[in-house]
């Protein structure tokens, strides 16, 4: 009866964390398009820019290119990590004659998110234009052998100092 209680209540806390796991996109901001310059890598890294240090950022995904589908749809495949600049026409409602530009981070290392397919800024209410992904430098860790290698001697540090100290 017991192996029974536990088996329903690990069945219930993985149900409860497949079902909370969502795609995460977290609203950076938004400018109107005509404050820029043009609707290129360089000027939407600059745009991004204002809202989040961009430096060594680099273009890893581009509408441009066909990285996103043709036409637009979700899901969309993205770098865990990364930002996107994505253009919005101007459309029904919105306040720029040349729509707008909305920044997204993605959180919580998704790779497949839902992006908004129409502009949800007063700038631009209209579909998606274009969808540029930035990806920030890139951090590296020891590999595997070297965190072993330390933990373990990390360990045998503390057994050591244990053994001397009880006596």
């Amino acid at each position: 009866m017991k192996s029974l209680k536990y088996l329903l209540a690990v069945a219930g806390l993985m149900g409860a964390f497949a079902l909370s796991a969502q795609a995460h996109l977290v609203f950076v901001g938004a400018v109107d398009f005509d404050s820029q310059p043009n609707n290129n890598p360089e000027s939407n890294l600059a745009a991004l820019g204002q809202f989040v240090d961009t430096t060594g950022f680099t273009l890893c995904g581009n509408s441009d290119d066909g990285d996103f589908g043709n036409p637009i749809t979700n899901p969309i495949s993205v770098m865990a990590g990364s930002y996107l600049v994505i253009h919005y026409g101007k459309g029904k409602g919105g306040s720029s004659t040349g729509g707008g530009l909305e920044f997204y981070h993605v959180v919580d290392g998704e790779t497949s998110v839902d992006v908004p397919l129409d502009g949800t800024s007063a700038f631009g209410k209209g579909g998606i234009s274009s969808i540029r992904e930035f990806c920030g430098p890139v951090v590296t860790a020891p590999d595997s052998g070297t965190t072993a290698m330390l933990l373990g001697s990390a360990l045998a540090g503390l057994g050591l100092v244990r053994r001397y100290l009880k006596r």
